[in-house]
């Protein structure tokens, strides 16, 4: 991911960081799925962009 600029924008990292590893969005994403992580996001998501929303009504 070390030419990335959407993932380094969205992680504030500066445009000549090295980047990081794609392994480790794998290794990410298999964590949260072996603690349930997932559906409880799921489940937040609407709430948070909800409130979001209404933050820039």
């Amino acid at each position: 991911m070390p030419n990335r600029i959407d993932f380094k924008y969205a992680l504030a990292m500066e445009l000549k960081a090295p980047g990081f590893h794609h392994s480790v969005l794998a290794d990410f994403r298999e964590y949260l799925a072996e603690e349930g992580w997932t559906d409880k996001l799921l489940d937040l998501a609407p709430e948070e962009i909800g409130a979001y929303l209404a933050f820039l009504a």
